[in-house]
């Protein structure tokens, strides 16, 4: 092995030198590009302000070089142990590092893992101690501690904590959260008799998971019970959160202009509703937390929006349209309210002008929010313009209407099952349709939602990802951009027509490329001359981890993250590039590209190719292995009759095992032309008797004129007959074969058939499919004689 290895070394110094120059041969001798498979975080969190040791399972660890973090707020102080299958790292969480989830991925010298989440909480941390199955022996805990626990099939733990008459006694559980399996944790508290004060299951903020929050009614010992919804599963983890801090379950208003000071209510604590003033963040998102400190901290935030429009006045809404009170604001504003009563609709009215296109959207249980919303936008008369129960995969509402005069309008709100309460908050925003542009990477497999998702590329070679670009009220031809790629790392990328959602790109690293990786927001542009001219629309790029999914595919738990992962990695052993065509694949069509494979010496496993992405109309075969030994193989295109005339970019990409695991590569961007078709043609029903002979015509339309001759083969001929192949040149109106059939040759009709015709440019093949779906039908011979069929 050490030989090959060493060979291995020396073809990389003699092609390229400067590998010694930038320090990488003692890395190079050791590793191999490919992904750290990640599979366990120990613990799944830790205290904020504190430095966390933290154990990382799995394999090809040894080379671990970065943790990547999505979030501000924490740091990898060093790597106490770097192992094959094990790797202890010591992370620093600052003193305001935000609470709740925190992605990440590990980094290695050989590649990036898959994403995994880590918790940061308020609390200093304690393990569960066994036993505690029962309330006579439950795990004493002090006041403001979390635990971290683990649970199985009929599992039940008990803790217990002290309080003081009329102290806030809360309990919080991050077990789903945690994405690891079906865990749907209960929590139930009980007093000192044990009476019943509270249960919890799912709520609205937390998802699958719960918090009760009581205030105690007596000084005495608090007692909670933890279980499994089903008492069923295996390998459940969870946080449990043991304190006197505040929980209420929901805030209003839900959000706010970004950069503003808001007057907040938060609703639903067990001592009351209260205000804080908050400073919203100067960025806007979907979401974002805020954390609240009543002396101590609550572990999860409550949510709320930081939004580009203002909060339009409070007002008193009614439950019909007619009452429904004007609100003094123009569009775009945001409304916000509370259903307070069971059965309540809120309405209200608002100014817009003839042909404006408005997008309404209900913010509510994305927030925190019980309220299953429907949401209803009418006329001055009543007549519904638009209306929504559920929308984008959530419960909150959402609907576009075109306004169609000037007026007042109405919008009303409700919830689905017609409940209500002191914590239903909602939100409303109203805006002008707004052009936007979702960026994200598809999923090689189902259920796999990391597989290329992160940007590896070899030192050397090539990476590649098919980005989609998913638009709404966009049409403009795109350009797509990556700033901010690490030192050394190319791309390549064709403009996006406006007809298409989806560009190939590669990328390229340099053979002295430092290592290094970076978390990077793709973007796009207008393709035109101004490369940077704006699109006018929102970007974004999303990439979402189902966690869990149970039933019918519903997602239980999912994170979702707004950044690729890019990373110059270790060579690999392999690479393949294709042979760029030099003739078109024409329309009814087909073409075969070249494929190579250029393997290191003493490297010789199977290589799998396949087309990153077909251009619209073009179809290929999935997968295509170069197996050991062999250096090529061929991949064959075919394009239908609609198949659009231009020229596209696209590549192949690459995967071989390496040290256990797949290593990815990808060829150049290739260009594939699709061209009109030189000739069309058409076959009418022929008729041959068993062992006669016969002829067979293809009708020719000439389309566009070639040089030279042409070969027509005729395809798809039943058992037992046999014709020639035929010439035929721009002028030819038809192609005539001269058929023969054996005396075994089966009686009936025979469908099916079609004529190849094979045109010669720049001495490539230009194959055509013509004339399908041709008939040829063989009778018995008639009287012993066989005759000839027309």
């Amino acid at each position: 092995m050490r030989q090959l290895r060493m060979n291995w070394i020396g073809r990389w110094v003699n092609r390229f030198p400067g590998l010694i120059a930038f320090g990488v041969l003692a890395t190079v001798t050791q590793v191999w590009a490919v992904a750290p498979n990640l599979t366990v975080v120990s613990p799944s969190g830790g205290q904020r302000g504190k430095e966390v040791k933290v154990t990382l399972r799995g394999e090809r660890l040894e080379d671990a070089q970065d943790l990547m973090f999505y979030r501000e707020g924490m740091a990898l102080e060093r790597f106490e142990t770097k192992e094959e299958k094990r790797v202890v790292a010591v992370l620093r969480l600052d003193a305001a590092c935000p609470l709740g989830e925190h992605p990440f991925r590990l980094r290695t010298a050989s590649g990036i893992s898959a994403l995994r989440i880590f918790y940061v909480g308020p609390f200093p941390t304690v393990a569960e101690q066994e036993p505690n199955n029962e309330r006579a022996t439950a795990q004493v805990l002090a006041m403001n501690v979390t635990v971290e626990g683990a649970g199985a099939t009929d599992d039940v733990d008990w803790f217990a904590v002290d309080a003081e008459q009329g102290q806030r006694l809360s309990f919080e559980i991050e077990g789903a959260r945690l994405g690891r399996t079906m865990f749907d944790p209960v929590l139930t508290v009980f007093d000192a008799t044990g009476r019943k004060l509270a249960r919890t299951d799912d709520v609205p903020l937390l998802g699958h998971d719960g918090f009760v929050s009581v205030i105690a009614p007596a000084a005495g010992r608090y007692y909670v019970e933890l279980h499994d919804a089903a008492y069923a599963g295996t390998g459940h983890v969870y946080r449990l959160h043991a304190g006197d801090f505040p929980r209420p379950a929901v805030m209003t208003p839900q959000g706010g202009l970004a950069g503003s000071v808001q007057q907040a209510r938060f609703l639903g604590d067990p001592k009351g509703e209260f205000t804080r003033e908050i400073r919203v963040p100067t960025s806007g998102g979907e979401r974002v937390g805020v954390e609240l400190v009543d002396r101590v901290a609550s572990p999860s935030p409550n949510w709320f929006r930081a939004s580009d429009m203002p909060n339009a006045p409070a007002v008193k809404t009614e439950a019909t349209p007619a009452k429904a009170p004007k609100v003094a604001v123009a569009v775009p504003f945001a409304f916000d309210g509370v259903l307070a009563t069971p059965g309540e609709a809120a309405c209200f009215k608002f100014s817009a002008k003839k042909d404006d296109n408005l997008d309404f959207q209900v913010y509510a249980r994305r927030l925190g929010s019980p309220i299953d919303s429907v949401l209803a936008v009418l006329d001055a008369k009543g007549k519904t313009l638009g209306s929504n129960d559920d929308a984008a995969g959530n419960p909150d509402s959402a609907v576009r209407v075109k306004i169609p005069e000037d007026g007042d309008y109405v919008v009303r709100v409700a919830d689905q099952l017609g409940r209500g309460g002191p914590t239903y908050a909602y939100r409303v925003e109203i805006r002008p349709v707004t052009p936007a542009v979702v960026l994200s990477i598809p999923d090689t497999a189902r259920y796999d939602y990391e597989t290329r998702k992160s940007l590896v590329v070899p030192r050397g070679n090539r990476f590649a990802i098919l980005l989609n670009t998913t638009r709404d009220s966009c049409n403009a031809d795109l350009k797509v951009l990556f700033p901010g790629l690490p030192p050394g790392i190319s791309y390549q990328a064709d403009e996006v027509p406006g007809s298409l959602s989806a560009v190939p790109v590669v990328f390229e690293a340099a053979v002295d490329a430092p290592a290094g990786g970076v978390l990077l927001a793709p973007t796009v542009s207008v393709a035109a001359d101004d490369k940077t001219k704006s699109t006018g629309a929102t970007v974004r790029y999303r990439h979402t981890v189902e966690w869990v999914r149970i039933q019918n595919d519903t997602v239980y738990v999912k994170s979702e993250v707004d950044r690729i992962a890019a990373a110059v990695a270790e060579p690999v052993p392999f690479r393949i590039t294709v042979v760029e065509p030099r003739v078109p694949v024409v329309q009814n069509g087909e073409m075969e590209l070249k494929v190579l494979v250029d393997r290191d010496p003493g490297y010789d496993e199977p290589v799998t190719v396949r087309m990153l992405w077909n251009p619209p109309g073009v179809t290929t075969l999935p997968d295509m292995v170069v197996a050991k030994g062999v250096a090529s193989t061929t991949y064959k295109l075919n394009a239908s009759a609609k198949a659009e005339v231009r020229k596209w970019k696209t590549a192949v990409v690459a995967g071989a095992t390496v040290r256990g695991g797949t290593a990815y590569v990808s060829s150049a961007l290739t260009t594939v032309e699709i061209a009109s078709p030189h000739v069309a043609g058409r076959i009418d029903l022929t008729k041959l008797e068993r062992g006669g002979k016969g002829r067979l015509v293809c009708g020719l339309e000439q389309k566009e004129p070639f040089e030279g001759k042409a070969i027509a083969t005729l395809v798809g001929l039943p058992a037992g007959v046999t014709t020639e192949p035929v010439e035929i040149t721009r002028d030819s109106k038809e192609a005539v074969f001269e058929l023969s059939a054996t005396d075994k040759s089966p009686v009936g009709t025979h469908r099916g058939l079609f004529c190849r015709v094979v045109v010669t440019r720049n001495e490539e093949p230009i194959t055509h499919l013509i004339a399908q779906g041709g008939i040829l039908r063989i009778d018995p011979p008639r009287g012993g004689q066989v005759a000839a069929a027309k």
